[in-house]
């Protein structure tokens, strides 16, 4: 397996979920280690029914079904809200226009 050399803010690495990966077993920082998984995914009944359970969680402002659940991030200042979300792309995305 090839580790993912030093991230600095800023950087960006892209990789594939159908590849094989891994994370480390323990994380050894003194903060939250972040990863941002932006999918790019088929339109299909089993995506559209994820779609239906995390749009549910966002109006809620709680993390999306397969994130653990526990501390949230809705006080947050700046945190995403669904009016937030102006494009009809986007909105669609998210699950927010069958709202």
């Amino acid at each position: 397996m090839t580790s993912v050399p030093k991230v600095r803010p800023g950087d960006m690495v892209f990789w594939h979920c159908d590849a094989i990966h891994s994370v480390e077993q323990e994380h050894n920082g003194h903060s939250d280690s972040s990863v941002m998984y932006i999918p790019a995914v088929p339109q299909c009944e089993q995506n559209m029914d994820y779609i239906k359970r995390q749009a549910e969680n966002f109006w809620k402002g709680v993390p999306p079904p397969d994130f653990p659940q526990g501390k949230t991030e809705i006080d947050f200042k700046g945190v995403g809200r669904p009016e937030d979300i102006i494009h009809p792309v986007g909105r669609k995305a998210m699950g927010i226009e069958v709202r």
